[in-house]
């Protein structure tokens, strides 16, 4: 695996931590169609699920498949995760980007010092294109996202799954297709980022601001960007997520 890892640095946490905020590990979800429960009227779940392609009368479930094929094996407890889809056919209220994304719904903030969990796979059937942008983790304010791909606007293939704040990349590697990574993103003060693969425990590989303090503006799912402008014509790309939550201490290290 050809990588970098940026500011390096031996920290460590205990396996079991804090108080869990809100947890999106799909426990009380039965099948996809769970999804298609929530509107803004009937606010129901773990989930908001109104970001998805819905010209041609689809519903959240149309883009959103449940199944512990789908979760990281290294998850104890967890009995699923979920397959997120996009096609041609991802335009949200008309687009130009293709989009099926996740957001948590719950009455807590979600702000401050806090440690938001993921565990995200490329996988090897239906894989993202690397020449898009891909953005499939961030906050609607993008002061920390999770991309795959080119990023807008550079030249040539990037195939990189990347952390970014401030515009600065500062965790990046190439990914191996069918592995999961585990992400902890810690906002507020001191912040950082915490990184792993498979069933290794995380470790802060970046300590500093992720120059916000989190919220429930939290997105996670696949949102692709245009290439040039083009219509974007593509087939099925798939991500894969298990292991989401937020935290109020520790953190928990174990995926």
């Amino acid at each position: 695996m050809k990588g970098m890892l940026l500011f390096v640095l031996p920290v460590f946490a205990s396996a079991v931590s804090g108080t869990i905020l809100w947890d999106g590990r799909f426990h009380n979800y039965t099948t996809a169609a769970d999804f298609d429960q929530w509107s803004w009227s009937n606010q129901v779940g773990t989930y908001q699920t109104y970001i998805y392609g819905n010209l041609h009368g689809e519903t959240a479930s149309s883009w959103l498949t449940l199944g512990s094929e789908y979760e990281n094996p290294a998850t104890a407890g967890e009995k699923q995760g979920v397959k997120v889809k996009i096609t041609a056919d991802s335009t949200w209220n008309g687009g130009p980007m293709l989009r099926t994304e996740l957001l948590p719904q719950t009455t807590n903030a979600l702000s401050g010092h806090l440690f938001f969990h993921v565990s995200l796979e490329i996988p090897t059937v239906n894989p993202p294109d690397p020449a898009y942008e891909h953005q499939i983790v961030f906050w609607e304010g993008h002061y920390a996202d999770i991309k795959y791909g080119q990023l807008s606007g550079q030249n040539g293939v990037a195939d990189t799954l990347q952390v970014i704040t401030g515009g600065k990349s500062i965790w990046s590697v190439q990914p191996v297709k069918g592995t999961w990574y585990n992400f902890i993103l810690e906002t507020g003060s001191p912040g950082g980022l915490w990184v792993s693969t498979g069933n290794d425990a995380l470790e802060k590989v970046y300590d500093g601001s992720l120059n916000g303090n989190g919220g429930t503006d939290w997105h996670i799912g696949a949102l692709r960007l245009p290439l040039n402008g083009n219509t974007q014509q593509i087939n099925e790309t798939d991500f894969y997520y298990s292991g989401i939550y937020v935290e109020d201490s520790g953190p928990t290290t174990q995926p």
